[in-house]
C-alpha cells in the first residue's frame, strides 16, 4: 500500500481538473460574451419583433453549450429527473413561487419597498401583457439558460471553492444584480431561492420549474391573480 503511493506523479486529481474547468469557464464565457453583445445590439425593436433577440440568444446559447464538450460534459450531472421524485423538490418549487408571490402582492397592498412608478401603473390598471413571442421567451426560454449559467455552472464551481453558504449568497446577489427592475427586491429573493431549489434538490430542473412559474405569472397571470 505504501509503495503504491511513493510516485513522484500528483495525486490530486480534483486540482487538476479544477484548473482545466477554469480554463474552459474563461474560453466558454467569452464564446456567449462577445456574440451576446452584438445580439443585444441587433437593431430589432417594436412590437414586431418582440421576443426575437431571446429566440436568437437562447438558440447561439445551447449549440455552444452543447457543442462544447467540456460544458456539456460538466453540467450533465446536474439534469436529474428523478429529483422530482422527492416530496421536498416540490415543496422547494412551491416556496420559490409563493414566497415572493405573497410579498409582491403585500408590498402593492401597503405600497412599500416597490417602485413608486410600478404601484402607480399596477393600481390604475396600466399594465399589459406580454405577447406571446415575449411570453415563450420570458417563461420559457430564459429560465432554461439562466439556470444553466447560474445554478449549473456559477453555483457548481463556487462550491468547489467556497463553503456552501457563500456560493449561495453569491450566486444570489449576482442573480439579481443582473435583473435591475422596478421590483429588484424580488429578483434578489427570488434569486436565493432558485439556488436554494438547486442547492437541495441537486438539480437545475426544479429551479427552471419554479423559474418558469415565477416569469409566466410576471409576463402573463400576474395581471388576474
Amino acid at each position: 500500500m505504501q509503495n503504491s503511493l511513493s510516485t513522484n506523479e500528483p495525486i490530486d486529481v480534483e486540482e487538476e481538473e479544477l484548473a482545466i474547468r477554469f480554463k474552459t469557464l474563461c474560453i466558454y464565457l467569452i464564446l456567449l460574451a462577445v456574440p451576446g453583445f452584438f445580439i443585444n445590439k441587433l437593431p430589432l425593436e417594436g412590437v414586431a419583433y418582440e421576443g426575437v433577440k431571446g429566440f436568437i440568444w437562447f438558440t447561439y446559447f445551447m449549440v455552444v453549450t452543447l457543442i462544447y464538450k467540456e460544458i456539456r460534459t460538466f453540467i450533465r450531472p446536474l439534469w436529474k429527473v428523478n429529483a422530482f421524485k422527492k416530496p421536498g423538490t416540490w415543496l422547494w418549487i412551491f416556496l420559490t413561487f409563493m414566497l415572493p408571490y405573497s410579498l409582491l402582492h403585500l408590498c402593492l397592498y401597503f405600497e412599500v419597498l416597490l417602485d413608486k412608478y410600478f404601484i402607480f401603473y399596477f393600481n390604475n390598471h396600466m399594465m399589459h401583457a406580454g405577447s406571446w413571442r415575449q411570453t415563450i421567451d420570458v417563461a420559457i426560454l430564459t429560465p432554461i439558460w439562466e439556470e444553466i449559467v447560474y445554478r449549473g455552472i456559477l453555483l457548481t464551481i463556487l462550491l468547489r471553492f467556497v463553503k456552501s453558504y457563500w456560493a449561495v449568497a453569491i450566486t444570489s446577489i449576482l442573480f439579481g444584480l443582473v435583473h435591475p427592475s422596478d421590483i429588484w427586491l424580488f429578483t434578489i429573493l427570488g434569486g436565493f431561492l432558485l439556488t436554494m431549489t438547486a442547492y437541495k434538490t441537486k438539480s437545475i430542473l426544479p429551479a427552471m420549474v419554479a423559474h418558469s412559474l415565477w416569469n409566466l405569472n410576471m409576463v402573463q397571470l400576474f395581471l388576474y391573480f
